[in-house]
């Protein structure tokens, strides 16, 4: 999908249902279900004094937009799988969680059988309200510390997205990248946006300009974020050169001027106890 200007409003509607739980010291369980067309209901057990060990939850997105639909699983802020709706299967985000556990797929078709009921629902009984669009902040970043020659993966992060109908390229010095970029979902954030991240494996060298774009309804125009490895200037480099020079004559000129006072030193005191004995 080619997203180049702001898109009507009205062309805009979504369903998302989080159920989940939140895992206390105390035993307390929250379950919670989000409606992203400005309604929510929470119903809660109010415990005094706990403490949260950690909150999962399974997602379902049902929008009248690409991605149609996307259902996974959460826990503690990272996707455990997600299932693809195309082909039917279960994708395994976290290695070896396959070998552990399962997952029916049935349970994720039929959830989003009743998203697209409760959606094609809330349409009818709010007269087509639409969504509101926001504008999406954007950010680019290395995985690990820039060493030139040394393989590492460009981070774009995109949150504050909503609705979750959004183009992301990666670019070297203004052409298109596609080996080596990976991507996420739209994943749920908890004031009921979403974020998402797009990965670049790349060999970080000299006078090599990356940059993310993002296309979405909330911009004006496709907005590119830049990033390039941090090299040392040739001028740096010189000045670090003169001061190490000037910091090692320093260092000799001391040598020599504390041997030359420690020479007249000694000879003073020879001179001295020649005059006492005699």
């Amino acid at each position: 999908m080619v997203i180049r200007k702001r898109k009507p409003a009205s062309e805009v509607h979504i369903y998302v249902s989080l159920t989940g739980s939140l895992w206390m010291r105390n035993i307390c369980s929250v379950t919670m279900i989000v409606l992203c067309l400005s309604s929510l209901l929470l119903v809660i057990r109010v415990c005094q004094s706990v403490e949260v060990d950690y909150f999962d939850f399974g997602a379902t997105m049902v929008q009248t937009q690409k991605p149609t639909g996307e259902f996974l699983i959460d826990y503690s802020g990272n996707e455990l799988f997600h299932v693809d709706l195309d082909s039917k299967q279960v994708v395994w985000t976290l290695p070896g969680l396959e070998k552990k556990t399962s997952f029916d797929v049935q349970n994720a078709l039929q959830n989003m059988n009743v998203g697209k009921f409760n959606l094609d629902t809330l349409m009818k009984r709010t007269n087509n309200t639409p969504a509101t669009i926001v504008i999406p902040r954007v950010r680019v970043y290395p995985e690990h510390p820039v060493v030139l020659g040394e393989p590492n993966t460009l981070i774009c992060s995109v949150t504050n997205i909503f609705p979750p109908v959004m183009n992301m390229t990666w670019l070297k010095n203004g052409a298109k990248i596609d080996r080596g970029v990976t991507e996420t979902l739209f994943l749920p954030w908890q004031d009921h946006s979403f974020f998402k991240f797009i990965y670049l494996a790349f060999i970080p060298t000299k006078n090599e300009i990356y940059s993310c774009e993002v296309e979405h309804w909330g911009l004006d125009e496709p907005k590119r974020t830049f990033w390039e490895p941090e090299v040392p200037s040739a001028q740096s480099e010189t000045t670090e050169t003169i001061v190490c020079a000037l910091g090692l004559s320093v260092g000799i000129i001391g040598i020599i001027a504390g041997v030359v006072l420690l020479m007249k030193g000694m000879k003073h005191n020879t001179e001295q106890r020649m005059r006492e004995n005699y």
